[in-house]
């Protein structure tokens, strides 16, 4: 990953892998797709957007493409996972009138409930499934794309079908307070300008240990974090439609040549490219 930038777009529309070992550990990041995560073996600590979550057999995440997450992982040689990535246009076309299969992704707050945990037996079913996607896309047999998306069908029904179920446990959120007050404040504030005197006074801490202890959790600096959120605002404004300016104003930088400079630099292209891509 290149730590230099927080949007990783996908390679492929359909990334399907079980892998085990590696060194994964990543700064708050997002990509342009639907993400499914099993967590199977390890230590290791999801975070998802203001919360932590240490990680034990069974975790299953979803996570929907504005929202910035990244793996703690503190033992590389047993870091045992399951992901898929789907980027949205491909992602859009498995729902029916009938069937959203965005639901648990998108029907609920945004960057909470994304936890739910697997028994083994689910784990053994969404395996299966996993393998037969991951060999199918290997594959060069008739019909290999038709099946992968068959497949593909299944896990995403399989995902809805456990997070909506109506019991569901309790997790525990191990992310610093300091840390997710601070992140807080800057969604309270994302379209203001935002200095480290505000955030001290609002969370009644140092601005230096504040910023060391940012920086420490989330692997980033806490001004660029800002900008990653204010950027991941533009991106919404721009697919909506808004116009170049409005989408600046809007999204808290005051001064455009410093927007299109920035959004360039994170995103890739400029701000009038990115909006003229099909989503």
């Amino acid at each position: 990953m290149d730590r230099e930038k927080f949007y990783h777009p996908l390679s492929k529309d359909l990334i399907c892998e079980h892998k085990n070992g590696g060194h994964f550990t990543s700064p708050y990041h997002h990509h342009d797709g639907f993400e499914i995560y099993l967590f199977l073996k390890g230590e290791a600590n999801y975070y998802i957007e203001q919360n932590c979550y240490q990680m034990k057999r069974g975790c299953l995440f979803n996570i929907r493409p504005s929202e910035l997450h990244r793996v703690e992982c503190f033992n590389h040689n047993i870091y045992e996972r399951v992901s898929i990535s789907i980027r949205s246009p491909l992602f859009n076309t498995f729902s029916t009138k009938q069937t959203d299969l965005a639901k648990c992704f998108m029907d609920r707050p945004f960057g909470e409930n994304n936890l739910t945990y697997l028994k083994e037996h689910q784990i053994n079913e969404f395996l299966f499934l996993v393998h037969k996607v991951e060999n199918l896309l290997d594959s060069e047999e008739y019909g290999h794309d038709i099946l992968a998306k068959s497949y593909l069908s299944q896990i995403l029904v399989f995902v809805n079908n456990i997070f909506l179920e109506k019991t569901q446990a309790k997790h525990t959120n191990i992310m610093p307070p300091i840390v997710s007050k601070t992140m807080q404040f800057i969604d309270e504030h994302l379209t203001e300008p935002i200095t480290m005197a505000d955030i001290a006074d609002h969370i009644h801490h140092n601005p230096t240990y504040i910023s060391r202890c940012f920086k420490k959790v989330t692997g980033i600096p806490l001004q660029q974090y800002i900008i990653y959120k204010r950027i991941i605002l533009a991106k919404k404004y721009l697919t909506e439609g808004y116009s170049l300016n409005e989408t600046c104003r809007l999204s808290g930088f005051n001064d455009y040549s410093n927007f299109a400079r920035t959004f360039k630099k994170q995103i890739g292209c400029s701000p009038k490219k990115y909006q003229e891509q099909p989503f």
